[in-house]
């Protein structure tokens, strides 16, 4: 008796999350040792706190959590590489919201195997949970525009608000979201009440850690100081666009086609209305 349909794309989906697994846990060689970042954030769990100078408290308590189930280099790959599946698992359900079929979706899949990102989810460090939160947020407000359940715009600020007290650079999603939703059809989110009461249960969430940093003087404004004064003066900004596009090589012709999509093509055209 064959499979149906919805099954079968369980099974795949399962089967691309343990591939996940098992080559982050297993298959890297053990040569590659963990990276000095690594062993700041590690460290950070015997110093828990609202706040770092460089970092958001999120990565400390992921650094706890490691540290109680023994702190070996397993486990530490393993957790990193459920947060990479949960971006696996996310990006899927968005295609799915976005009518994809099983091609589409096993595209979408390969895609994030084959780019830069497969290797942020090998590191502990705050860039592979910073991608799951931007990708949760995503497909909740992917989900509500496609419902228009409120309780999806909660779990999305929820997502960010999570995401901010992992890293701070999710701000730049909410400002891109603001100019999408203004720049679309979709700019009805702003006539709804429960957008702005779901940014105060937001706002609520991070609130320690913005009194925390106002209270140390806000460190972090002082540590991006030192990096532009240290590190980032040595980047050139031609080259590190050039990098951008190496990272996601594979992907580019993906992305191509899908920017043509989101443009002319029905019923993903934005720019209807």
């Amino acid at each position: 008796m064959p499979l149906e349909k919805p099954r079968i794309e369980t099974i795949v989906l399962v089967s691309f999350v343990v591939l996940k697994l098992f080559l982050h846990c297993f298959l890297i060689n053990p040569v590659y040792e963990l990276h000095r970042d690594e062993f700041l954030h590690l460290d950070q769990a015997n110093h828990l706190a609202w706040g770092f100078q460089s970092v958001p408290p999120a990565t400390s308590i992921f650094a706890w959590i490691i540290k109680v189930l023994g702190g070996s280099a397993f486990i530490i790959r393993l957790v990193t590489a459920c947060f990479g599946a949960g971006t696996l698992v996310y990006s899927w359900f968005i295609v799915k919201e976005l009518k994809g079929n099983l091609f589409a979706k096993v595209l979408c899949m390969v895609a994030l195997f084959a780019c830069a990102i497969a290797r942020l989810d090998m590191l502990f460090q705050p860039n592979a949970f910073d991608i799951l939160s931007w990708t949760a947020t995503y497909y909740y407000f992917v989900k509500y525009i496609s419902t228009s359940k409120p309780r999806f715009i909660y779990y999305a600020i929820l997502a960010i608000a999570i995401g901010f007290l992992n890293k701070y650079s999710i701000g730049f999603l909410i400002i891109g979201l603001l100019v999408g939703f203004l720049a679309s059809p979709q700019r009805y989110i702003f006539k709804t009440k429960h957008l702005y009461f779901a940014a105060c249960i937001g706002l609520l969430l991070v609130l320690p850690n913005l009194i925390w940093q106002y209270q140390n003087h806000f460190p972090v404004v002082k540590h991006m100081k030192e990096l532009a004064a240290t590190q980032l003066d040595k980047i050139n900004r031609i080259d590190f666009l050039k990098d951008q596009l190496l990272y996601y090589i594979g992907d580019l012709w993906i992305l191509f086609a899908a920017a043509i999509a989101f443009l002319f093509t029905s019923p993903l055209k934005i720019l209807d209305g």
